[in-house]
């Protein structure tokens, strides 16, 4: 089959490659839409010395299983299901596994990673994923389109249960992607005053007023970030701030717009061997709270969709682009040129 992989040179291209082999133990999906995310953007631009090549890449995905096997029926699953997959797998018997953070695992394996991606039309899931729930049923309601975007609003809501937004908090969000407008998303429906978007390029910021409505925009580039949040939040600094962005820079910023006693999300991994811009002064005499976050889990993906199903959060706004299979190069140029906010891919 035709897939879009990370070859034994660490080159990315499509690609002929084995279809899914039916197993006593899996499943196989048929991919009707993936989409590329910032991790995958990451990799096009920068490549990744994560990836176990050659590798299909991709892990954002939805479609029909074309074959369960006895263990996959066992766990109620049929052929025809719809379904979407959360790519982080865990081995469920270390302390983080057990503790309910399947993200955190100690062995940690991930679908386009260390398992075969979605950039292609079928994909195997495991023993293991079927196992620790990570398949998960989709509702008619929702689109596979739509369901893509399940993944990656999951991600954001595991970062922003370390928040604890509440009624009232003024929100930083660095960045005006759709991570970051699902962020100033999330922030407004827990009953935030302000959310207030960080984002240089014009275009995004307006993008991001115009589809999440409430959201405040910050130019950087023509406003002093700090005096605009002093401003905004009546002198007190923001209670939350998360960055959606991979600048490092940022990373130190978001300390001194925080206000006393506030919380920081570092959603954004940094590139390479970045680090260094946490200042244990400020985190110490302002008693600031600052959490990573890295993926997300079957639990998070489940509370995604029912937000989506009770139509509580609209993914189908950020699909900006669809493209098939041979076109992909398309959706990743188009993102890094044209400031797409999402592209879907139709294998």
């Amino acid at each position: 089959m035709k897939a879009f992989i990370m070859d034994e040179e660490r080159k990315l291209k499509i690609s002929e490659m084995p279809e899914p082999v039916q197993k006593d133990d899996n499943l196989i999906i048929q991919i009707k839409a993936a989409s590329i995310c910032g991790t995958d953007m990451r990799t096009f631009l920068k490549g990744s010395s994560k990836i176990a090549v050659p590798r299909i890449l991709g892990h954002e995905c939805a479609g029909d299983i074309i074959y369960a096997s006895p263990y996959a029926k066992e766990f109620g699953w049929k052929e025809g299901d719809r379904v979407t997959v959360a790519p982080a797998i865990g081995c469920g018997e270390c302390y983080p596994c057990k503790s309910g953070h399947t993200n955190m695992c100690d062995h940690l394996e991930t679908i386009g990673f260390q398992y075969e991606g979605v950039f292609a039309p079928y994909l195997e899931v495991p023993a293991k994923a079927i196992r620790m729930g990570n398949v998960l049923r989709l509702p008619d309601s929702i689109e596979y389109d739509d369901a893509t975007l399940i993944e990656p609003a999951a991600c954001a809501l595991n970062g922003q249960s370390y928040m604890h937004v509440k009624p009232g908090d003024d929100v930083v969000v660095y960045g005006s992607g759709m991570i970051g407008c699902l962020h100033a998303e999330l922030a407004l429906r827990k009953g935030a005053r302000n959310v207030i978007v960080v984002e240089p390029v014009e275009k995004r910021g307006k993008i991001a007023m115009e589809k999440v409505p409430g959201v405040k925009w910050i130019n950087p580039f023509t406003q002093n970030t700090k005096e605009e949040v002093i401003k905004l939040t009546d002198n007190k600094g923001a209670d939350v701030v998360i960055t959606a962005t991979s600048v490092p820079s940022v990373q130190t910023e978001a300390q001194e717009i925080a206000a006393k006693m506030g919380r920081i999300s570092l959603f954004g991994g940094l590139p390479g061997e970045s680090k260094g811009f946490i200042d244990s002064n400020l985190i110490h005499y302002k008693e600031l709270q600052i959490c990573g976050v890295h993926a997300t889990t079957p639990g998070f993906m489940q509370q995604i969709m029912d937000m989506m199903e009770a139509h509580e959060l609209d993914a189908k706004k950020y699909i900006e682009k669809i493209v098939s299979l041979d076109d992909i190069e398309e959706g990743f140029t188009s993102i890094r040129d044209e400031n797409i906010m999402k592209v879907v891919i139709h294998p």
